[in-house]
């Protein structure tokens, strides 16, 4: 599933692209011929300035500012960045406020598309679920009561799940940190351990959730997937697909300010 900020980029990248391509073929044809270098330019900067904004996430493992597919982009900067880019490419010209015209468009119907879209609820934690740790223990949910924390679902057999997990087992050992239970689903106490023990992952973050109850209650159709929660058990976020330590950062800071 895309994610809803990425597929706004998406259109608005598109649109962008059409009305270059309108303005060039009736008018200004250099426009059309720089617009792919300024969406390039605005993706770069984008990314910049979402990774100087984040930079104590980034610090501690630089090679992540390149995990590009984990999202990661700040709008501001990156209309910034492609405008300079137009200036740059197409001097001071009528073309230059075509292209200029075109960005103000697509980014225009970026932040208001994004204020228009209402806010997603996603309802209280189900706290009743019967999770187990993976030697067997019963692992109540109610433990978490009354905090904030992270629940991250799943499974072995899911690449951006391996990808992640040193992460976020690394981040949950952290003393004081907000609580991150990495809840495994459907899968059986055999396979989890052996994939911990092979992977050098600590087991007192697991846990197993055999009938996939959390994924049920959760509406969530494939992984990873990670709740946000906040003390009153309000699912304050709920995101689909990999997690960059930036991202679980301001998760876990949502949660905590959650009022």
């Amino acid at each position: 599933m895309l994610a809803v900020d990425r597929g706004l980029a998406v259109l608005c990248i598109v649109v962008f692209l059409g009305l270059t391509t309108l303005a060039g073929r009736f008018r200004f044809p250099r426009v059309s011929t720089v617009s792919t270098s300024a969406i390039v330019a605005g993706l770069v900067t984008a990314r910049i300035g979402y990774v100087a904004a984040h930079w104590s996430s980034y610090a501690g493992a630089p090679l992540s500012i390149l995990a590009v597919w984990q999202g990661g982009f700040s709008p501001v900067e990156g209309l910034l960045g492609a405008a300079a880019m137009l200036a740059i490419r197409l001097g001071r010209s009528s073309a230059l406020a075509a292209g200029w015209g075109a960005l103000a468009v697509a980014g225009g119907l970026w932040f208001s598309l994004q204020a228009l879209i209402p806010p997603v609820t996603y309802g209280p934690f189900p706290y009743h679920l019967n999770l187990t740790t993976p030697s067997g223990a019963p692992l109540p949910l109610d433990r978490f009561r009354g905090r904030p924390f992270v629940v991250n679902l799943w499974a072995t057999w899911c690449g951006p799940c391996r990808r992640e997990l040193p992460m976020l087992d690394a981040v949950a050992s952290r003393p004081g940190e907000v609580p991150i239970l990495l809840a495994n689903q459907g899968e059986a106490q055999t396979i989890v351990s052996g994939f911990l023990g092979h992977e050098g992952i600590r087991a007192r973050h697991i846990a197993l959730d055999p009938d996939r109850g959390l994924s049920q209650a959760l509406k969530v159709a494939g992984y990873p997937a990670t709740a946000f929660v906040a003390g009153d058990g309000t699912i304050v976020q709920l995101q689909l697909g990999e997690l960059s330590r930036a991202a679980l950062a301001d998760g876990i800071e949502l949660a905590r300010k959650h009022r």
